[in-house]
């Protein structure tokens, strides 16, 4: 059996670039994924807090009684990678994308057009609006996803 992973929706692609789970803590101090015949005899009876990306948590949650398979044990570990590391992550990235979306609107605005274009040759003149409408498409989709992701995470929030 291997560990389940938990995604966060709401930010997109971004979010499926770290998936945590709670990890077993083996008799060596290494961690697994993995609960099997291998493992469950090196199992400790504690959680780690773990990503796919490879960050681990600083804190062991131990399982009651010895269960290598407590929910809430588990539940604390997939706590501490939401609080400790997705969140922060996924919400860099996104602040990084509104970024990028204010750049790309604020080139638009500057340099894409200006009085000196109204006496190109039309041929040129087209291939500047393409460039204009290209931009404004992926200007376009880059504020849909944000959009999206917004409402996603504004739902899963109770409207906050």
């Amino acid at each position: 059996m291997i560990a389940v992973g938990t995604f966060l929706t709401g930010y997109g692609e971004a979010g499926y670039e770290h998936e945590g789970y709670a990890a077993f803590v083996l008799d060596d101090g290494t961690l697994s994924a993995t609960y099997g015949p291998e493992t469950r005899p090196r199992m400790v009876g504690q959680f780690v807090a773990a990503c796919g990306c490879g960050w681990t948590g600083a804190t062991r949650y131990a399982c009651a009684d010895g269960d290598p398979l407590d929910e809430d044990a588990e539940e604390l570990a997939l706590g501490e990678w939401e609080r400790s590391h997705a969140r922060p992550v996924l919400e860099q990235a996104q602040r990084g994308e509104l970024g990028r979306l204010r750049a790309q609107l604020r080139q638009l605005a500057v340099a894409q057009l200006s009085g000196a274009d109204d006496y190109r040759p039309p041929l040129q003149r087209a291939r500047q609006l393409d460039g204009v409408v290209e931009a404004l498409e992926a200007a376009t989709a880059r504020a849909r996803r944000l959009r999206d992701q917004a409402h996603e995470q504004a739902e899963r929030n109770g409207g906050a």
